[in-house]
This record gives structure tokens, sequence and C-alpha cells, in this order.
């Protein structure tokens, strides 16, 4: 689970940089329409904001992971502990 969100984080990061250098570039040409510099800044603002949203739901994700782990986990010992009760009985 831990290579995915780096992966996604790299590629977004990457894309993010690039609209960031054409905004700036952009901003230095001054015959640019307005227009299209707040539609480049409205894109990278979804961007983001999709980054945010698949970040929370890769943690909720992971959380449910290790939770149904743990639970699993668990009731396996009491199990295990059980087989070798009986184990010791027989013997």
């Amino acid at each position: 689970m831990q290579g995915i969100e780096p992966k996604l984080h790299t590629s977004l990061m990457g894309r993010m940089e690039c609209f960031r250098v054409l905004l700036q570039e952009a901003m230095d040409d001054v015959e640019s329409q307005s227009s299209d510099i707040w539609t480049q800044i409205s894109e990278l603002n979804e961007l983001y904001e999709d980054y945010l949203l698949n970040k929370k739901n890769l943690e909720n994700s992971i959380k449910n992971y290790r939770d149904y782990h743990n639970n699993l986990r668990r009731k396996l010992t009491v199990k295990l502990r059980e087989a070798r009760k009986k184990a010791r009985e027989k013997s």
C-alpha cells in the first residue's frame, strides 16, 4: 500500500509543476489573456483538490485494511490458543 501514495504524489506534483511553469510564463507574457490565466489557476486548484481527496480516500482505505487485519489476527489468536489447549489436554 505504501507504493501507491508516492506514485500518485509524484505524478500529481509533476503535473502541478508543469502548471506552475505555464502560469509563470503566462505572468511573464504581457500579451497573455487574463481568462487563460484564471482557467489555468482553476485547473491547478481542481488538481490539488483531487489530490487531497485521493489522499484522504487512500488513508481511509489503509485504516480500514489495518482494522480488518487486526480483527482477523485477534480471532486467529483466540482459535490458536484453543487449539493448543485442546492439544495439551489430549496429551
